[in-house]
């Protein structure tokens, strides 16, 4: 995979400390050519703490932080309920770059409020970075932001997807409540 010039810096960290926490934790081995931005995740077989899928969650991982996230949102995915899902607005829009830079400030909002509900409201992550943007979620709740995004970028008003989501977060809530003070007979 490539890693974006701005995002390598980031991917290594200082000293070399999130890319090694990323290695230690799951087993891999991570070569990246500073230079031209090429990554490869290869698996350690003799690692204590490799498991056949930690290639893939280490590939998601990196591809969160080339995405935009930073690396304590990125780690995240080590955890098994979280996921990854990228929203490229070129395949999604076209080639039109005016059009593109429209839904990316729309999903963003007014200073940010936009966003800031979504994150709220499906206690998600959500990155605008380049042409995409990425929502790190527990499944669930990443269904939710995929249709409250896919809403935006069709061009639905805000205040509509807004009630959509504070109904998807009071439906959650209670059915919470539910399970929390559900009577035993």
């Amino acid at each position: 995979m490539k890693i974006g010039k701005n995002r390598i810096a980031v991917l290594i960290g200082t000293e070399g400390k999130i890319k090694k926490e990323i290695e230690e934790k799951l087993g891999v081995k991570i070569n990246l050519d500073s230079k031209t931005g090429d990554c490869e995740v290869l698996p350690k077989l003799d690692d204590s703490n490799y498991k056949p899928l930690n290639v893939y969650t280490a590939q998601k991982v990196v591809n969160a932080i080339n995405r935009g996230f930073n690396p304590i949102k990125a780690m995240k995915l080590l955890e098994d309920n979280y996921d990854l899902e990228v929203f490229n607005l070129f395949s999604i829009l076209g080639k039109s770059e005016k059009h593109i830079k429209r839904v990316k400030g729309r999903i963003i909002g007014r200073n940010g409020e936009m966003r800031k509900a979504l994150e709220r409201f499906t206690e998600c992550y959500v990155s605008v970075y380049g042409k995409t943007v990425s929502v790190i979620a527990v499944y669930e709740n990443l269904q939710i932001a995929r249709k409250a995004i896919n809403m935006l970028i069709k061009g639905i008003p805000h205040h509509i997807v807004l009630k959509f989501l504070e109904n998807k977060y009071n439906d959650k809530k209670k059915e919470e409540f539910r399970q929390i003070y559900k009577p035993e007979f």
